[in-house]
């Protein structure tokens, strides 16, 4: 649930918690207010009635009198008398008002107090009328307190429906930065560190935005660092491959070419004696063989690309002298055409390479295909056989890949080993970002979990 329907939810729950507490106030107020009217309706009935019995000793006319009595109290809101004779039989009564319209009959029952029938007793002079009954009638004033009650409410609804769309409004207007926030930080853990949110809204989120600009600088300082440090780790390291190819080239290699000629000469001097022949053709093909190994060490040592070849074409050449070597695999390469810098090229020609040793080290492929893709920000490539897949053990490579992978990572990008489901085999593939300066013009994006195979 999001803070916004928090934010609703508990305003709507605070809001409907006054609606209920004010009615159940109100509806006390105004039980209290049409008992205490309605008390001092009887009161004042009552009172009236009482300076009747005294003034009709002295009357002429006690019918006239109690006539005049009885139409004083038409129009009444809240009482009705009636004369009683000495039989009982209501003999005359007077005519309330009926003003309260279309008042519900479940709210009369709600707030009407006890309207019993007071019964007070006329004197002798008053004859043949022995009683007056006083009647409350409570519709009228509940009446009122229904108008009033209505208003009431309504104004209670509509200053809770007011403070609600205000709140709401700042609410939503102090909380619309965090969308921005949020996908800035989504954008970062994504690795893209040149996010920058435009700080707005309250004080408290401008401060947010700003830290987060501040934090996502930093951290593009950091992989600058980490690409920096990788590219000097990646220099050492060919410096020390170059010293060793030296000292493979210029130690070895004359010693192997030696005994080459020494061989070729034992064959010519030993002319048709056959043994000799055979043992210096023997020590010849040897040394002509160890040559081999040994240019072939010398390429694997070889820091960075063949100068002039770039990566399509060192990768092509590395596929190829790997199909001269294993005529029973098929490998085809899917590869970009590009100038993205030494030091990427050299991190990604590693990667393929590894993975092709993986390949062939650990499965038994007859299809292995090599794929090399730029999308608009970074350089994507994979390397998919069709060996057998992970082994059980759960292992994704050895100590190679591993150092592989934490020099690409070191460099802002990803290397990950996955399972291959059919035919059952596994794929290498990562992604290197690239930089500002070396983006091809055009570039289009394509999709880095393809296949070639």
């Amino acid at each position: 649930m999001s803070l916004k329907t928090r934010l609703a939810a508990t305003l709507s729950a605070a809001f409907l918690a006054i609606l209920i507490i004010g009615a159940f106030l109100t509806y006390d107020q105004a039980r209290e207010n049409v008992a205490a009217e309605l008390s001092a309706a009887r009161s004042v009935a009552a009172n009236r009635v009482a300076q009747l019995v005294a003034k009709l000793p002295a009357s002429r006319d006690t019918a006239a009198e109690l006539a005049s009595f009885v139409r004083a109290f038409n129009g009444d809101r809240h009482v009705q008398v009636l004369l009683i004779d000495s039989t009982g039989a209501v003999r005359d009564f007077s005519t309330p008002a009926k003003n309260y319209g279309a008042l519900p009959d479940w709210f009369v029952r709600l707030l009407a107090p006890d309207t019993a029938t007071t019964v007070m007793p006329l004197s002798g002079a008053a004859l043949p009328m022995t009683a007056v009954a006083v009647s409350i009638d409570p519709r009228n004033e509940i009446a009122t307190t229904w108008t009033d009650l209505a208003v009431g409410l309504a104004i209670l609804v509509l200053f809770v429906l007011v403070a609600f769309a205000a709140i709401w409004v700042v609410a939503d207007r102090a909380l619309r930065p965090l969308g921005a926030i949020q996908a800035a930080f989504t954008r970062i853990g994504g690795g893209d560190y040149t996010t920058c949110v435009a700080p707005s809204g309250p004080p408290e989120m401008r401060a947010l935005a700003t830290r987060c600009n501040e934090m996502a600088a930093r951290l593009e300082e950091i992989s600058a660092r980490n690409r920096r440090l990788s590219e000097q780790l990646s220099r050492l390291q060919d410096e020390e491959r170059a010293e060793l190819a030296r000292d493979l080239h210029d130690d070895i290699g004359p010693l192997l070419f030696a005994i080459d000629v020494d061989a070729s000469a034992i064959a010519r001097l030993a002319g048709a004696k056959q043994p000799v022949t055979g043992r210096a053709e023997a020590i010849k093909t040897a040394a002509h063989r160890a040559r081999q190994e040994v240019r072939r060490i010398l390429t694997d040592l070889r820091p960075g690309l063949t100068p002039g070849l770039g990566l399509k074409a060192a990768i092509e050449e590395l596929v190829a002298e790997l199909s001269r070597r294993h005529p029973d695999i098929a490998f085809s390469a899917e590869l970009a055409e590009g100038d993205w810098g030494g030091p990427l090229e050299m991190l990604v020609h590693r990667a393929v390479r590894e993975g092709l040793d993986n390949a062939l080290r650990h499965g038994a492929p007859t299809r292995i295909a090599v794929r090399l893709a730029e999308t608009d920000r970074d350089l994507a490539f994979s390397v998919t056989d069709d060996g057998g897949g992970l082994r059980e053990t759960g292992t994704a490579g050895g100590f190679g890949l591993i150092g592989m992978r934490e020099r690409v990572e070191a460099a802002g990008g990803e290397l990950t080993v996955s399972q291959v489901p059919l035919p059952p085999g596994v794929r290498l593939q990562g992604r290197v970002p690239l930089s500002r300066d070396s983006i091809t013009p055009g570039a289009v994006v394509s999709d880095e979990s393809g296949d070639a195979a």
